[in-house]
């Protein structure tokens, strides 16, 4: 009943976005995947939930004349899927619904706001100690829904209707422990190409954080 009510939560929060075209082909593609790789002996499906902490910045230190990045953090929430193939060595692809966001500075005024991304990361990973992993690997980010006050925010210094970018490439690496059959997972993400679609100064517009999440097995 569990499993049940959370995809359910899981499908209704996407069919309500832009990108739900994107998300549905991603969830019944893995989901083929699943099906057709539930015997094998060392698949593993599960569940997933936690927090981020999440920055926007740039190399330059500024995205613009009038806007300059904060180094306040958003704390938002990740919660999907996961999938592992494989016992010592093993690839876990997952499906994750995060909240991301960050602070910058608008002509002298912070602004801290959020976005909503559906990631899809394929990591590599290394099992060690029993109980210890150690994973990386890239992510495939597409947008869901932006911060209507970032927008608002920014009428008056661009013409781009969008903030933000559709999609976006990424990295996650980090660790985890299986302790009484619960998974803890930390992990360092960021954001490989830009996210912003404002184009300032050619400067860009990246993210950067933390995910911790805790983790069950169901299959």
């Amino acid at each position: 009943m569990i499993q049940t009510l959370f995809f359910s939560t899981f499908t209704n929060i996407l069919t309500k976005t832009n990108m739900k075209k994107i998300a549905v082909i991603t969830l019944f593609s893995l989901f083929g995947l699943f099906t057709n790789t539930f015997a094998q002996k060392n698949f593993q499906l599960g569940i997933k939930g936690g927090v981020t902490f999440n920055q926007i910045y740039t190399d330059a230190g500024s995205f613009g004349k009038n806007i300059s990045q904060s180094y306040d953090t958003k704390t938002g929430y990740v919660a999907g899927i996961w999938t592992r193939f494989g016992d010592k060595v093993y690839l876990q692809p997952e499906v994750l619904l995060a909240q991301k966001g960050g602070t910058i500075d608008i002509q002298g005024q912070k602004l801290k706001f959020s976005y909503n991304n559906l990631d899809v990361p394929v990591l590599v990973g290394f099992k060690f100690l029993r109980i210890f992993r150690i994973n990386a690997g890239p992510v495939a980010s597409f947008k869901l829904s932006e911060d209507q006050k970032l927008k608002d925010a920014l009428k008056d210094l661009t013409s781009n209707d969008e903030t933000l970018k559709n999609a976006a490439l990424g990295y996650q690496l980090g660790v985890g422990v299986k302790l009484l059959g619960i998974n803890f997972d930390l992990r360092k993400v960021g954001s490989l190409s830009e996210v912003s679609a404002l184009n300032l100064s050619n400067n860009q517009f990246k993210d950067k954080g933390w995910q911790f999440t805790v983790g069950f097995k169901i299959l």
